[in-house]
């Protein structure tokens, strides 16, 4: 027998219809035979159901907006597959969907807890990175995430009951009919896909744009984007481009005779140490009387030190911020700087010093390869780089050598750099501040309040106190050696380490006015030999480093016409700055307000830099416009450089 969709049944399988015979009992009732539910609508309510618990596990309760840009890209998506895909081979092809669905939300849902913003396409570069980000990002993990997983579980014991005798094939479309169907499906679910992202095409705030076009409306935002052109800027104009929008900010003093600090440290070498996920609140506290950061608290006391210094990374975090430190150009923000832009050729700090008979080399514990960092070092013109087969000894986390293994054998070279006559300059980026903080008991020598103990707050403030410790036995060599009175010497952390909203509370029980805000707010030191303290309240970035140890060495980047995105700090007057990726675009501070972008201006908010404390937005149109207009024209600038 032949059903109304082709398909051949039994015809044991049904009852035959017998005549009635007089005086005959009653035959007993055949069971009614059901048909099975199609894959196209069950694997479209699967969908829309996991995109609807990724919503709320990300953003909080989805809105009827969100709900309808979910439906409309799984319906365009599931169409799509579905046409694609005819006959016997449709129900494993979307099934196939489902399951790499399942997969690529949690690994969105991960992605958004650690970078606070969604994965695109372009985090397929980053993909060979995350065996050595497994111990940060396993923190995240959560029993919510088996929800994904619910229905592939069960789906044998479902497919066994839907294949039993009782059960009908599903009723069919074929030919001109199903392509009608599905197709309608695609068309229809595309266009409401495509007004919901033009609704918010001018919307620079990426997280806005997350929470209203969902994973799979970002995705194709992402595309869309990704195939416009790209901005470019006139080189030899350049220069003139930047500090023109700049002088609309801020005033700083270019005028070497006159600018404050010009060649202080004019001569010296330069030692420059990255701290891993240092945070700024972390300095001068005090935990059960015993100081956190001893170092870095006498270190302040003969240096300029920078309060409201805040993180310019992208998504390369930490090499982002070595970029930031050496170029003072925006990270882009959708891929790391090293693997985006290594290939070109990147005007920076070692290529200024090495006009001035300087050797630069920067030590790294890993393996130069990770996160690209070798494009980088080549990119911006290290001389040597050494990485983690440089540092043999004891390392307790994935990243490499412990920092007093760091700075011991880094020691030994700048003792080998000195002997050669040329003054050098070296940068040191430490990991044993990093995530998840995990330094053996025999090395952590704070004593925590009882409610901090096995809490991450308490393995974070024990990881920054042996930084700290490490810190302080290298400056007392290089002050043994004789290196330290020969040498302009920079420390600053280079990202925050307490990144989920769930360490808010344990950081308030030791500084009461930490908000999650101020996470962004890094510490800065410049010490010159001989200088007494200085306390500067201005606002400081990653990218004002270079800018400001220039001055500082008696380099005149106005007239080397050096493009600077960053500000010389100890020359300018005031200026408002980005704090990019990890916060919504627009997202700015000045030296008094941090405003984080809504879906435009006029729905941002304003929090005061030092207690978080809500302030009117009243006045900061200005700088909010200038932000932005500075970030794009970063960007035009490094897309612009030519390659290697």
């Amino acid at each position: 027998m032949t059903i109304d969709d082709g398909t051949r049944v039994d015809a044991a399988a049904a009852p035959a219809e017998q005549p009635e015979q007089a005086g005959s009992p009653e035959p007993a009732p055949w069971p009614r035979l059901r048909r099975r539910p199609r894959p196209v609508p069950l694997v479209l309510l699967l969908i829309v159901a996991k995109l609807e618990l990724f919503r709320l596990l990300a953003f909080g309760v989805p809105g009827p907006v969100g709900i309808v840009a979910d439906v409309a890209a799984a319906a365009a998506l599931v169409g799509l597959i579905a046409l694609l895909a005819p006959g016997p081979a449709m129900s494993p092809a979307l099934w196939s969907l489902n399951a790499a669905l399942s997969v690529f939300l949690v690994v969105a849902y991960l992605y958004f807890s650690y970078y606070q913003t969604l994965p695109t396409f372009t985090a397929l570069h980053e993909a060979d990175q995350a065996a050595d980000l497994s111990e940060s990002i396993a923190v995240l993990l959560t029993w919510w995430l088996l929800l994904f997983f619910v229905d592939l579980l069960l789906a044998p014991v479902v497919g066994w009951f839907l294949h039993g005798p009782r059960w009908l094939p599903p009723h069919g479309h074929r030919g001109w009919a199903r392509v009608q169907r599905l197709g309608a499906m695609v068309v229809i679910g595309a266009l409401v896909t495509t007004v919901v992202i033009r609704s918010g095409s001018d919307v620079r705030n990426e997280q806005y744009r997350a929470e209203e076009f969902g994973v799979l409306g970002y995705e194709a935002d992402a595309l869309v984007r990704a195939l416009q052109p790209t901005p470019r800027l006139d080189l030899a104009t350049a220069y003139d481009q930047v500090s023109e929008l700049q002088a609309s900010d801020h005033t700083t003093i270019t005028d070497p005779t006159e600018a404050v600090g010009f060649g202080d440290a004019v001569g010296k070498n330069l030692i420059m140490v990255q701290l891993e996920s240092l945070q700024e609140w972390v300095i001068g506290l005090e935990v059960e009387g015993q100081e956190v950061t001893p170092t870095l608290n006498e270190l302040i006391g003969d240096s300029y030190y920078f309060p409201h210094h805040f993180q310019q990374v992208g998504k390369g975090n930490t090499v982002d911020a070595e970029w930031a430190t050496n170029t003072s150009i925006y990270p882009i923000g959708d891929v790391a700087m090293s693997t985006g832009y290594g290939d070109r050729d990147i005007p920076s700090l070692p290529k200024l010093l090495r006009e001035r008979g300087y050797v630069s080399e920067t030590f790294n514990v890993n393996w130069a390869s990770f996160w690209d960092h070798d494009k980088l070092f080549e990119a911006v013109g290290f001389d040597r780089w050494h990485e983690k087969d440089y540092f043999p000894g004891e390392n307790f986390n994935v990243w490499g050598a412990s920092d007093d293994v760091l700075y011991g054998r880094s020691l030994h070279r700048l003792l080998e750099l000195r002997r050669s006559g040329a003054p050098f300059y070296v940068q040191l980026v430490t990991a044993s501040g990093h995530g998840p903080y995990e330094v053996p008991s025999e090395l952590n020598e704070l004593r925590l309040p009882a409610d901090l103990e096995g809490t991450l707050v308490g393995a974070f403030l024990q990881a920054q106190n042996y930084a700290d410790r490490a810190l302080g036995l290298f400056i007392d060599n290089l002050k043994t050696a004789g290196l330290w009175e020969e040498s302009l010497f920079v420390a600053y952390g280079d990202h925050a380490g307490l990144n989920t909203e769930d360490t808010v509370e344990d950081v308030q029980s030791l500084d009461p006015d930490y908000t999650f805000l101020r996470r962004f707010n890094t510490p800065l030191v410049i010490h010159v030999p001989g200088q007494e303290a200085s306390v500067e309240d201005k606002v400081a970035g990653e990218l004002d480093i270079l800018p400001t140890v220039a001055n500082l060495l008696g380099i005149s980047l106005a007239e080397e016409r050096f493009v600077a995105f960053g500000v010389d700090l100890l020359n300018t007057d005031r200026h408002a700055m980005s704090v990019p990726y990890h916060a919504p675009t627009g997202t700015f501070v000045n030296d008094e307000l941090m405003f984080v972008s809504g879906r435009g201006f006029g729905d941002g908010e304003a929090f005061a830099i030092d207690d978080g404390d809500r302030r009117s937005i009243d006045g900061l149109r200005t700088d909010y416009d200038y932000v932005l207009d500075l970030i794009d024209l970063s960007r035009a600038y490094v897309e612009s450089l030519p390659k290697r």
